[in-house]
C-alpha cells in the first residue's frame, strides 16, 4: 500500500509518531522516520559488516547512494551530483519512487505509543548513522510488518514480538537478555559487537542465500545461523585483523554449514537449513572472491580507526 498525497504531505509536516497516529498507518504501509526515531530489536550487530561497508562507501561515493535509494525501495540512484547530500533527498535522484521494491525495504513494528521497532535494517541503519554526512537525523522510509500498538503494557508488547519472531534478545556472547536491556537507538556506542554476525555475513553467496521458500525471509536469519555456530568455533584461534586468518575462519563456517542436509533445523532457531537458506556445498569460488575483494576493504577500515584511536590516546 502507499502512503496518499494528503497523508504524505502530513508525514512531511508533522512529527513522524504524531503523523502516523493521524494518517492510520496499515500493515503494508510505507512511513517516512529519522533514524533516532527507530527502536532497536537486538542489542548486537556484527561490526565488521558495518566496517565494510563504511570502507566501501568512502571508496566509492555511489555505493553510498545506490545503498540509500534501495534501502528506500528506490532501485539504484539515477543521478547523483557532486553537490548529492543524503540529508536532502531533493539534491540527487533514485531510479524509482519510494516503495516500488518493497522487498527490498527494511521493516518496523508499530508498538505501544506509536513507536516504531526497527525488525529489519539495523546494520544498514547503522552504517547510516556512522557515515559522515548522514547520521542519526538521516530520513528513511520503512515498511510496516505488524501493528502491536493495541498492546494492553510493554510485558504484552514483547510477548508478541517474542512469539513472531521479531525480537532478537541476546547479547554479543550468546546469553539471553531482557527487553529492557535492549538500546534505545542505533549506532555502534549503543550496539554489541557479535563476530558471528559478521562471519555469516561474510559467506553469504558461498554457504548460504536468499531462502527459496515462499514468503520474506525469517527475521534475524543470520543471527540463527551465528547462534548455531558459537559453540562449534574457537575464534580465539584466529586473528580476525589479518586476512588470512579472516579466510581460515570463514572456510570453518562455510563447511560448518554446509555440513547440515536441507531439513535438518538449525539450533534452537525451530527452522530448518532450507528455511534458512543454507546450501549443500561450500562455493569456495565465490568465497575467495569475497576474500580478494571484500576483506582488504573491511580490514584496511579497521586499520583506520586503530590508527585514529592510537592518535587520540
Amino acid at each position: 500500500m502507499r502512503i496518499t498525497s494528503w497523508s504524505l504531505a502530513l508525514l512531511l509536516s508533522l512529527g513522524t509518531t504524531q503523523a502516523f497516529a493521524l494518517a492510520k498507518t496499515e500493515v503494508g504501509s510505507v512511513v517516512e522516520v529519522s533514524l533516532e526515531q527507530l527502536h532497536p530489536t537486538q542489542t548486537v550487530v556484527g561490526y565488521d559488516q558495518i566496517y565494510f561497508n563504511l570502507g566501501r562507501f568512502a571508496k566509492h561515493r555511489g555505493k553510498l547512494f545506490n545503498e540509500y535509494c534501495q534501502s528506500n525501495g528506490q532501485g539504484d540512484a539515477h543521478y547523483v551530483p557532486k553537490s548529492a547530500d543524503l540529508l536532502h533527498p531533493g539534491s540527487f535522484e533514485c531510479e524509482t519512487r519510494v516503495g516500488t521494491h518493497p522487498k527490498e525495504m527494511k521493516t518496523v513494528v508499530i508498538g505501544p505509543g506509536g513507536q516504531m521497532y526497527l525488525t529489519d535494517g539495523h546494520h544498514t541503519f547503522t552504517t547510516f548513522w556512522e557515515q559522515p554526512g548522514a547520521g542519526p537525523q538521516l530520513k528513511m522510509w520503512v515498511r510496516v510488518t505488524a501493528d502491536y500498538s493495541d498492546s494492553p503494557d510493554m510485558t504484552s508488547f514483547w510477548q508478541r514480538m517474542n512469539k513472531a519472531h521479531k525480537v532478537w534478545l541476546k547479547d554479543g556472547n550468546g546469553q539471553v537478555i531482557k527487553p529492557e536491556q535492549l538500546p534505545e537507538h542505533l549506532g555502534l556506542k549503543n550496539l554489541q559487537n557479535d563476530p558471528f554476525r559478521s562471519l555469516v555475513y561474510f559467506v553469504r553467496g558461498a554457504a548460504y542465500g536468499r531462502p527459496s521458500t515462499k514468503g520474506a525471509p525469517p527475521e534475524f536469519l543470520e543471527f540463527y545461523w551465528g547462534d548455531w555456530l558459537r559453540p562449534q568455533v574457537n575464534l580465539s584461534r584466529y586473528d580476525l585483523g589479518k586476512r588470512a586468518d579472516y579466510h581460515r575462519a570463514l572456510t570453518k563456517v562455510g563447511k560448518l554449514m554446509t555440513s547440515l542436509r536441507a531439513s535438518a533445523k538449525v539450533g534452537k532457531s525451530g527452522l530448518t537449513v532450507l528455511q534458512l537458506g543454507g546450501q549443500g556445498l561450500l562455493d569456495t569460488e565465490v568465497l575467495d572472491e569475497t576474500v580478494a575483494t571484500k576483506l582488504p576493504v573491511m580490514l584496511e577500515y579497521k586499520a583506520h580507526l586503530r590508527a585514529e584511536a592510537a592518535v587520540v590516546q
